[in-house]
């Protein structure tokens, strides 16, 4: 089974606020599961998202969440399907400023 792993900046309450955007129409095939809870559940996941909350960084007085992922992909699917699918949950999901 393909698996990606990302450490995100983001809480379990953001990854959720993105999905929709971040997948697009894959987004009701995706089971998401954070520290051991089911956030969202499909019949049959096509993606399955694995999160674990780790300690906050700190950066002086900036204090960012993180969120180590795993995304699994069906066995069936090509390198070419999951780099799509990667790109797309990559912007959609990247945090910055300027």
């Amino acid at each position: 089974m393909p698996q990606f792993d990302r450490n995100m900046g983001c809480t379990s309450a953001d990854l959720m606020r993105w999905l929709p955007q971040a997948l697009g129409e894959l987004h009701t095939n995706t089971s998401l599961v954070v520290d051991g809870r089911v956030l969202k559940d499909a019949a049959q996941p096509q993606l399955r998202i694995f999160g674990s909350s780790q300690p906050v960084r700190k950066i002086a007085l900036l204090e960012i969440p993180v969120l180590q992922v795993r995304l699994q992909f069906p066995d069936d699917w090509s390198q070419g399907d999951c780099e799509a699918v990667l790109n797309r949950f990559d912007l959609y999901t990247r945090r910055g400023g300027g």
